[in-house]
């Protein structure tokens, strides 16, 4: 799935998070700190668990219909990537089985996989395979930049007091025995963070023509690219569908919920928040989205309890629900050597 925080930390961070050990680390830093933090919160949790289940069911056919969509359109920027042009059906299907590999490796890594597999099996070189992925990924970072930079032009006032303002400390409950646990959980991130920063820093020397390399190939694909408009069409629709999709699924969520955020306003909330939570390179950006899209709807004034069963009820639709059948997808693809 074309999902947001993938597409845009894959456009900046391929060479750099390579190691699958620094990837570990990473989604395991992350993870603890949103566990310890859902354990101080538990009763938050579980009334806004109560309050997902009394949520209008229509609006939560609209979340789901807006996520099938983010396959589609995924397809498609994909199809607006590729040199060549594959059967559509195909290609959708390969996405679903993307979308469940992006959930379990950080960065877009495993989504960027299973597309060069595939268009491998298509008799694509590598090179002109890891082009294609890597011209996808730079769309998405190149449309979610220019929306985030057009919502900030649009309520500039209301972008300044987002950053600043958010309740972060809504998430750490008083209380000298919880604070001690905050900050303990605190601690280990910044200190595992700090320690990996050390090692990118003289692992990215090594990597410093390597990444002019790839970006010259990919400007060079986008080209190549722009010639064609039905390919340039399909890729810029496709990327910047995206992340409209995702706020229309939390918007969907929200009114289920009775909440009438103005979309413009959940709209603002997933960009930036989405564009921060990139570089955290978790597995499908779990954990760190979460806790960021609870604090910056406090922040825009929705209730705390509102705040987790919205947040709650965007990760089951985009990501629990359809764990299992594009689980299934991702083993037929590859027991049939489709990818």
């Amino acid at each position: 799935m074309g999902d947001g925080p993938d597409r845009v930390g894959a456009g900046l961070r391929r060479p750099v998070f390579a190691g699958s050990m620094t990837r570990l680390l990473f989604g395991l830093a992350t993870a603890a700190a949103v566990l310890v933090i859902g354990f101080l919160h538990r009763a938050a949790v579980d009334a806004g668990g109560d309050s997902l289940a009394t949520a209008d069911g229509e609006w939560l056919v609209i979340a789901a219909s807006a996520t099938l969509l983010m396959w589609i359109v995924g397809t498609l920027a994909h199809l607006g990537s590729m040199p060549l042009m594959p059967p559509f059906g195909r290609l959708f299907v390969v996405q679903m089985g993307a979308s469940f590999a992006n959930h379990v490796l950080p960065a877009g890594v495993g989504g960027m996989a299973v597309n060069m597999r595939f268009m491998r099996r298509l008799g694509m070189t590598r090179g002109a395979a890891a082009g294609a992925v890597g011209l996808n990924s730079l769309a998405g970072l190149v449309t979610h930049l220019l929306l985030l930079a057009g919502v900030v032009v649009a309520a500039p006032s209301a972008a300044a007091s987002l950053a600043p303002r958010v309740h972060w400390s809504a998430l750490v409950p008083s209380g000298t025995a919880s604070a001690g646990i905050a900050a303990a959980a605190v601690l280990a991130v910044v200190g595992a963070i700090t320690w990996l920063a050390l090692r990118f820093r003289r692992r990215t020397r090594g990597h410093r023509f390597e990444i002019t390399s790839h970006l010259a190939q990919d400007l060079r694909q986008l080209r190549a690219v722009l010639r064609h408009p039905g390919r340039a069409a399909a890729l810029w629709g496709g990327s910047v569908s995206a992340p409209l999709l995702h706020t229309v699924i939390l918007y969907a969520v929200l009114q289920s919920l009775g909440n009438p955020v103005p979309v413009g306003t959940v709209l603002l909330v997933y960009v930036v928040v989405s564009a921060v939570c990139a570089l955290l390179p978790a597995p499908g950006a779990i954990g760190s989205l979460d806790v960021a899209l609870v604090a910056a709807l406090v922040t825009a004034g929705v209730p705390s309890t509102t705040a987790v069963a919205s947040v709650l009820g965007y990760r089951l639709i985009t990501a629990w629900l359809p764990l299992l059948p594009t689980a299934c997808v991702l083993v037929v693809l590859l027991r049939r050597r489709i990818i």
